[in-house]
């Protein structure tokens, strides 16, 4: 389910309506209703933040237990990053001790102690230093101030496993005591796909060079092609290997059905949407999927 918000595109995956029908059919609809307001109100002092800065929102995605904003990153910068991402655990904090001080002026003092342990359980989440929660984050941006991309991503990496095995090691601890924390169990899988697609991703180094060869195919200077023949089984980063400095490039990828040609451009894509580890069996599959 797509739709846009103030330019912002809203994708609401599959598995976070089914989670929603779920919760309904459980009788959980209050905690459900408690859950998106506390959200909501998460992610909108992201986006406050972020448009205050300058930086569009290109989406938010929202997922079975929680949403991920993405931002323009030719506008973000390491402070901006900080900014925004702590803006969201800031907010949760603040409205969970706005209710605290004034919950004895409020009625039903139950849904407002679910509400303040709901926004206080965001708010801690999210300060973990694991991908992509906000206190990853701002883990990430300061890492890139003293390490080199890579190792920065390594180290984000190496965190985000280290968290999500002690969120996994904690729920089994709660199951061994009557307690069924399902949400310590599920998100650690989301957490290390996440990180590990951002760990495969291309260095800035790469897509710079991947912009810098796509503006000279589509200016005419490399006019001339080559073809070379490469197995299925090689990766995207051996492929932009055998690129020439001023020839067009074509791919002959030998699978055990025959080959398959990939041009250059295609390549050049694939390095920075599936990074150049990717293999080109793998990427000839996703491209094929995607036609």
């Amino acid at each position: 389910m797509r739709f846009s918000l103030g330019g912002t595109e809203i994708k609401i995956t599959p598995g976070a309506v089914l989670f929603s029908a779920f919760c309904i059919a459980a009788g959980e609809t209050e905690a459900l209703l408690l859950a998106a307001v506390s959200l909501a109100l998460h992610e909108a002092a992201h986006a406050i933040a972020a448009r205050n800065l300058g930086i569009p929102v290109a989406r938010l995605t929202v997922y079975p237990f929680g949403a991920v904003m993405r931002l323009d990153t030719l506008f973000l910068s390491g402070q901006g990053e900080r900014i925004v991402s702590a803006a969201g655990p800031i907010a949760s904090l603040t409205f969970a001790a706005l209710l605290m001080l004034s919950k004895t002026f409020l009625p039903d003092g139950v849904r407002i102690e679910r509400l303040i342990g709901t926004n206080l359980v965001i708010a801690i989440l999210n300060l973990l230093p694991a991908y992509p929660l906000d206190g990853g984050r701002i883990f990430r941006s300061f890492l890139q101030r003293t390490a080199r991309e890579r190792t920065a991503r390594t180290l984000l990496l190496l965190f985000t496993a280290l968290t999500a095995s002690g969120m996994v090691g904690a729920c089994i601890w709660l199951f061994m005591r009557g307690v069924y924390a399902w949400t310590l169990f599920v998100i650690p899988p989301f957490l290390m796909a996440s990180a590990f697609t951002e760990w495969r991703m291309p260095d800035a180094g790469t897509v710079s060079r991947v912009m810098q060869r796509k503006a000279s195919i589509r200016g005419g200077t490399a006019e001339k092609a080559q073809i070379v023949v490469i197995s299925e089984d090689a990766s995207v980063k051996e492929a932009l290997a055998s690129f020439s400095g001023s020839k067009f490039t074509i791919l002959r990828v030998l699978r055990s059905s025959g080959f398959t040609e990939l041009t250059e451009t295609e390549i050049l894509d694939a390095a920075a949407k599936f990074g150049a580890c990717a293999s080109l069996k793998s990427v000839i599959l996703r491209l094929t999927d995607g036609k």
